[in-house]
């Protein structure tokens, strides 16, 4: 057999066609590191009350929301009012109340509950009021599956009513994994 001669062009376009195939493999490995760092949306819900809505006195009663304002990840079921949460952490929630035709000396509370346990609350005293609020903000650990509700009393002598704007100004429930607060 005799020898074959190589070229330097064979020897180059072998040359170029290994960095293009290293070039690719490496690009492929880029993306795929990309994609891998690309978290999905954490869970960011507000719900809020835009009619009224009668609440019975001296007992705690499940606020039912009827705006559903925003669900970055679809975890608030508007139907149950209640937030279910979908990975276990810290979730900062925040939540106001108002009712109408409030007396002197009564009082109203708002709060927050998870799986049927009050987590945090506000209250408020009427005094020369005909109206009245309060609110609350805390940060509190849920495990997947947990749901949350808000829940309202008063010590009125009757039915008395919360208050609701188009706007959700008033009566509302937001709630937000604290990692979308970095």
């Amino acid at each position: 057999m005799g020898k074959r001669k190589v070229s330097i062009f064979s020897v180059l376009v072998l040359i170029v066609g290994l960095s293009g195939l290293g070039l690719g493999v490496y690009s492929l490995y880029n993306h795929l590191q990309l994609v891998n760092q690309i978290e999905s949306p954490k869970p960011l819900a507000r719900a809020f009350v835009s009619s009224g809505q009668s609440v019975s006195d001296h007992t705690w009663t499940v606020v039912d929301f009827d705006v559903l304002e925003y669900d970055i990840t679809g975890d608030f079921n508007i139907v149950t009012d209640r937030f279910i949460c979908p990975t276990s952490g810290y979730y900062l929630i925040s939540g106001a109340v108002s009712f109408t035709s409030m007396l002197d000396g009564e009082y109203i509370y708002v709060g927050v509950y998870r799986e049927g346990i009050l987590e945090a609350s506000s209250s408020v005293y009427a005094s020369q009021t005909a109206s009245l609020s309060t609110s609350f903000t805390d940060i509190i650990y849920l495990n997947a599956g947990d749901y949350v509700e808000l829940r309202v009393y008063h010590n009125g002598s009757f039915d008395r009513g919360i208050y609701g704007n188009t706007e959700g100004s008033y009566t509302y429930l937001t709630i937000t994994a604290t990692d979308n607060l970095n």
